[in-house]
């Protein structure tokens, strides 16, 4: 049988897992982003006997929520979804909302439904822009979950709710990120209180220092909202999945499946049509990242296991009470995803890899040959910005203005660079995120679940995976697909060939200023 194959039909009986999603009704935030589409599609196509689906989707401008719904499935990544479900789309159904309002801004009719049917709640929603300004961040990533929580808490039949977070939440001032419940800086309501008394451009002149040790609004909101978990989450079959850098898929549905320029993938994309040619990185720490298939993965087997602890914790308690023992609560598991503990890679390793697997396959949409150089000492890697990205940014863009084009490049690499300094937090720095539960969570799972639901990391390669993570981003990021590869390789050659021209160029330039220069002071 083929490993990848997971639809309920493959097998003749059930797996634990797809046993506890059976006839059960679903409420889903976030399921119009990346990793709500993955966990849409395995779902629908690992376990079939899914009830129904509640999806929490925004009404944007210029577009009905049923042309936004109908849109969704119209990704590659659900081709697959399709063919193996075609009568799919029974499955789903669209709740009008938007987690930056009150009460998630679902309807009260909703808000019934959800009450009387759900039996298992994923929390994807967030906003996970780095520099996103702090009013937003607080309302989306804390105040929103806060509703969904109050709302769960009515929820008739409640099977379990999974909060997915981040293993950067708590990695501000510590080097160890253990799988507890960290004290927040401040409660989500006493932050919503400062953002309410205070206009936009007055945060945004202030976010640096609410910030303190935190890198940026996205962590920091992050935190706060575990925080909510334990005031508003008090007996709640409940708990938390903090995965580390998500990047492209590995296999499931489609290989090197992704639909966003966060993170790493950003670094890779830019690399790959030769815009990136350096980062502030240090190469010895460590790439903490892990493909989107097996976090959606882990994901489904965490509501499993929360569901199951919840069940043993309430018999336990039924024991003690009938001897006329005292009681006891139960804390919310956390399950700590990363890939540093079970399979490190560092970023020279990162990046040597995605510039072996993008040579093999470049882009014509290139402007410049495959070269990424990591610095992790900042004066180095200003000066290489100017040397690498500034002055052959000049020069192109003055060629532009010159034959009447727009000059593009000079903006870009703003924009780029405005990024580098972002991702730096995360590229310079290593930490230890203990991991205990989730490899426990592993063990539990039977030898078919295993195979269903894939998200051991010590079984992934992380060789075999960028040859799939460089071909996506060329896909699916950039927009070239492999029927162009020929021309690719040809244009990849004439880009080496001028790139190197100018090099010597600008070497010989130098070179004979210097020289000149010595000339006139003897």
């Amino acid at each position: 049988m083929d490993i990848y194959n997971t639809t309920s039909e493959s097998t003749t009986q059930l797996s634990e897992i797809q046993s506890f999603y059976n006839d059960t009704t679903i409420f889903l935030t976030g399921g119009t982003g990346f990793m709500g589409n993955l966990i849409l599609d395995k779902l629908i196509r690992t376990c079939s006997g899914v009830k129904r689906i509640y999806i929490l989707i925004r009404e944007k401008k210029g577009k009905t929520t049923e042309e936004r719904f109908k849109e969704l499935f119209d990704d590659p990544l659900f081709e697959l979804m399709k063919k193996e479900q075609p009568n799919f789309l029974e499955k789903f159904t669209a709740v009008i909302g938007d987690c930056a309002l009150p009460n998630m801004g679902i309807e009260e009719k909703y808000i019934n439904i959800i009450k009387d049917e759900v039996n298992i709640v994923i929390h994807s929603a967030a906003t996970v822009r780095f520099d996103e300004h702090l009013r937003k961040a607080v309302n989306i990533n804390i105040i929103a979950l806060q509703d969904i929580l109050k709302i769960s808490q009515n929820i008739k039949n409640l099977k379990a709710f999974v909060h997915i977070s981040t293993a950067y939440s708590n990695c501000a001032g510590r080097e160890v990120v253990d799988e507890i419940f960290y004290k927040p800086p401040i409660t989500g309501d006493k932050l919503l209180q400062v953002v309410n008394s205070l206009d936009d451009d007055y945060i945004t002149r202030i976010t640096p220092s609410l910030l303190g040790e935190w890198p940026n609004t996205y962590a920091m909101t992050k935190a706060i909202a575990e925080g909510e978990i334990v005031t508003y989450g008090k007996g709640l079959p409940i708990g938390v999945i903090r995965p580390s850098m998500i990047i492209a898929t590995d296999n499931e549905p489609v290989p090197g499946w992704i639909n966003n320029f966060y993170g790493p993938t950003g670094v890779v994309a830019a690399t790959g049509i030769g815009l990136m040619r350096c980062m502030n990185a240090d190469s010895t720490k460590t790439a903490d990242i892990v493909p989107g298939d097996y976090v959606s993965n882990a994901v489904l087997a965490c509501a499993w296991d929360i569901h199951n602890q919840w069940k043993e914790h309430n018999a336990s308690n039924k024991m003690k009470a009938d001897n006329l023992e005292k009681e006891t609560s139960i804390d919310p598991p956390i399950y700590n995803f990363v890939s540093s503990s079970a399979n490190p890679l560092t970023w020279g390793e990162f990046s040597a890899l995605n510039k072996k697997y993008g040579c093999e396959v470049p882009s014509v949409k290139a402007i410049s040959p495959i070269l990424l150089r990591l610095s992790k000492n900042k004066y180095e890697y200003n000066i290489l910005c100017f040397i690498l990205h500034i002055i052959p940014a000049f020069i192109i863009d003055s060629l532009a203005k010159l034959s009447g084009k727009k000059p593009l490049l000079m903006e870009g690499y703003r924009k780029m660079h405005k990024f580098s300094e972002v991702i730096s937090y995360f590229s310079l720095k290593s930490w230890t995120f203990n991991d205990n539960n989730t490899r426990s969570l592993v063990q539990k799972l039977s030898k078919l679940d295993q195979t269903l639901f894939r998200f051991d990391l010590t079984k992934l390669s992380w060789n075999e995976y960028f040859k799939k993570h460089v071909i996506g981003i060329r896909m699916y990021i950039v927009k070239d697909p492999m029927e162009t590869l020929s021309e690719g390789r040809k244009w990849n050659q004439k880009l080496c060939m001028a790139y190197y021209t100018l090099l010597s160029i600008l070497a010989a330039t130098f070179f004979l200023m210097l020289y000149g220069i010595c000339n006139l002071l003897t």
